[in-house]
């Protein structure tokens, strides 16, 4: 089955994913906390060149959720902002919410940073689809 797929709504997508995740994990935002309770601290990840690193593979990510995301708008028809947002949020509560549920259940991880880190993974998937499905 052939899916038609706007390739620069694709790239727009993942790069207002990248501009979400920058601001949830901000300063302005969940930066302290979520340091914090993961157990991150300041300078590690190999300096500048590992966050480079990180920063490429997260977008990499972004263009490949994007694409994924914008298959299912095509294949279900989705051609309302509304409709968009509603599969966001399915796909949000059906992957990523249930997924990221395994180290807190498993790794002691607190609740409140599944909380951070569920609450940025569904403000992104919502913006990805609401962008997909207005510009398909």
């Amino acid at each position: 089955m052939d899916v038609a797929i706007n390739y620069w709504a694709v790239l727009g997508a993942a790069l207002a994913s990248f501009v979400v995740g920058w601001a949830w994990f901000s300063p302005l935002l969940f930066m302290k906390p979520w340091m914090r309770m993961s157990g991150v601290k300041m300078g590690e990840g190999g300096g500048t060149k590992g966050m480079i690193r990180s920063m490429v593979i997260m977008f990499v990510c972004s263009l490949l959720t994007a694409y994924v995301l914008a298959h299912f708008i095509a294949l279900l028809a989705v051609t309302t902002v509304n409709m968009a947002l509603q599969l966001g949020f399915w796909v949000w509560l059906g992957f990523y919410a249930t997924m990221q549920l395994g180290p807190y259940l498993w790794e002691g991880k607190p609740f409140q940073l599944y909380l951070i880190q569920a609450g940025q993974t569904l403000v992104t998937t919502l913006v990805m689809a609401a962008i997909l499905g207005v510009w398909h």
